[in-house]
């Protein structure tokens, strides 16, 4: 075996994964961005998710806070520490969610929240 095709092989991989990260970091900025928008906007913002989120789902402006937090792909641990709550109110604040919803569980909120706006 030749040390030097090994050497592209490896090369080639490695720029592909170098490649993969920087796609999925400009997909998390731009969920963190759209997790902004939503957590930060004020109730007289009509944009379309906005109005669904107030009207359709009746979500409190602590879990409108918390969807956009959850959007941005956050933990409930960073949730939590980001809005300054517990763990557990975290939890509490995504099970009235996911039931106003009508899901089960945080990838159908997600997917949902995403295609509202």
């Amino acid at each position: 075996m030749n040390g030097g095709t090994a050497g592209t092989a490896g090369e080639s991989t490695m720029k592909e994964l170098i490649r993969q990260a920087r796609i999925h970091q400009e997909i998390a900025q731009d969920l963190l961005a759209k997790a902004e928008e939503i957590s930060s906007a004020k109730p007289d913002n009509d944009s379309s998710a906005e109005h669904l989120v107030r009207t359709r789902w009746k979500f409190t402006g602590r879990e409108r806070q918390v969807a956009g937090l959850l959007i941005g792909g956050l933990s409930n641990r960073r949730i939590a520490r980001s809005l300054t709550i517990s763990e557990r109110t975290v939890k509490n604040h995504l099970h009235s969610i996911f039931c106003k919803m009508g899901v089960s569980d945080r990838t159908q909120a997600v997917i949902k929240l995403m295609r509202a706006s």
